[in-house]
């Protein structure tokens, strides 16, 4: 493919001008810090929205290039208005221990209303609640609606809960939430509806969403730009675009597993090594 006609632009940003819109995983970014000392290169780029400077994807990197100091960092700016970037979220999958109950969960968390899978499905789309406990055969609404920090407020307090019993935590992508429900002693928190519109407020506003709150798939992504750190402080993106001369980029087709994650969408390794 082309990078003409791959539908984003690949530049150098500093960092600090960079807006996250979702909180981190402080281990997470401890790992991916530790592991581009040990490997000397940024290895993907940050995806941005190219108007608001609103990180899409990459809170981790973001953090990890700030936790080490570096101050220049390959981004990817995509028009977020385009279709070509689909916005749909993550979901909490929680892991009950033996001899506790979800009952024990919600009896923590007020305005719980019991109702059937296919309601809860619909009100959350239409942002009528601000989250949803699920389980295999009951769905269990949380509140009205809600606004951007109510359900911040609401998702920090169920992870919360859940820490503090000792429950385990994964996430999927909302298509994936049946799978984890037909396992014994699994139950789903899922938020209701994100919109472009909320990641924006939220990247600007710093009023960030929870970690894997929202998940975007940016069609095609660019990957392996594989930027050597120690050259990113003189960085430019001119010097980046010198460097990617001439590459065309070799595509992975939808559902390829790269660095241990499956895609929904077309890779572009930019640089392989």
């Amino acid at each position: 493919m082309a990078l003409a006609t791959a539908g984003f632009s690949l530049g150098v940003r500093p960092v600090a001008s960079l807006r996250p819109h979702e909180e981190t995983i402080p281990r997470h970014v401890d790992q991916l810090a530790a592991e581009m000392t040990r490997d000397g290169m940024q290895r993907d780029p940050i995806i941005i929205d190219g108007e608001s400077a609103g990180v899409l994807d990459g809170m981790h990197r973001h953090a990890a290039f700030q936790k080490l100091g570096i101050e220049n960092a390959v981004c990817c700016s995509v028009d977020y208005s385009s279709p070509s970037v689909k916005l749909g979220r993550w979901a909490r999958v929680y892991a009950v221990i033996p001899g506790d109950s979800l009952k024990s969960v919600l009896e923590g968390v007020g305005g719980v209303r019991r109702t059937s899978l296919a309601e809860a499905f619909s009100a959350l789309g239409r942002r009528d609640v601000g989250a949803a406990v699920l389980t295999a055969d009951a769905a269990f609404v949380l509140g009205g609606k809600m606004s951007h920090e109510e359900l911040a407020g609401a998702i920090v307090s169920m992870d919360g809960l859940a820490e503090a019993r000792g429950w385990e935590r994964t996430f999927v992508p909302e298509d994936d939430v049946d799978v984890p429900l037909q396992k014994p002693g699994r139950f789903v928190l899922l938020s209701r509806r994100i919109t472009k519109e909320d990641v924006v407020t939220a990247a600007r506003s710093a009023k960030l969403f929870p970690c894997k709150t929202s998940m975007h798939i940016i069609d095609p992504r660019p990957v392996a730009v594989n930027y050597p750190l120690g050259e990113l402080e003189s960085a430019t993106t001119a010097r980046l675009k010198s460097r990617l001369a001439g590459k065309e980029g070799r595509v992975l087709p939808p559902g390829s597993v790269y660095a241990g994650r499956r895609y929904k969408e077309r890779l572009i390794l930019m640089d392989e090594q």
